[in-house]
């Protein structure tokens, strides 16, 4: 579980977290009243307004694969308030880094469906966005993202 402080956003620069999709199974976040956290669907970004006592969970990459596309990895932000600090609470299921991901055959060929991803080991999908972070590409389409094992 992780804790992440966000400073108050100012008129010039609001950005928390810039727009991206968790590498994990799954991610559960409690975030406090103060709100930030935003989801995109069909190109427009949505906020999610925090609600006492709930938490927000995110199907995240490896999810996507498992199910063959079926349920579609999260793309989100955080947005920093004006004038307020943002506190969220996070905690990201991760699989073991010799852990082989490949559809699940109840979303695949059990059904009669091709596979839309080649299977990988999840220490290099993550080794692969660590280089992300550490060595950003020039050009924002060479970011690798789940994207890079679809057949």
């Amino acid at each position: 579980m992780v804790t992440i402080r966000y400073l108050p956003g100012t008129e010039a620069d609001n950005n928390g977290i810039t727009e991206h999709e968790d590498g994990n199974l799954i991610t559960i976040v409690l975030q406090e009243d103060v709100g930030g956290l935003e989801v995109c669907k069909n190109g427009e970004w949505i906020p999610v307004i925090p609600s006492t006592g709930t938490l927000v969970v995110n199907i995240s990459d490896v999810f996507q694969v498992l199910s063959n596309k079926k349920f579609k990895s999260a793309t989100h932000r955080v947005v920093r308030p004006e004038g307020r600090s943002r506190h969220s609470y996070v905690f990201f299921y991760n699989l073991q880094g010799d852990k082989w991901v490949e559809p699940l055959p109840k979303f695949a060929q059990e059904i009669g469906l091709a596979a839309k991803y080649r299977g990988f080991y999840y220490k290099d999908y993550q080794a692969l966005r660590l280089r992300n972070k550490t060595h950003p590409p020039s050009n924002p389409e060479d970011i690798i993202r789940i994207t890079h094992y679809e057949i």
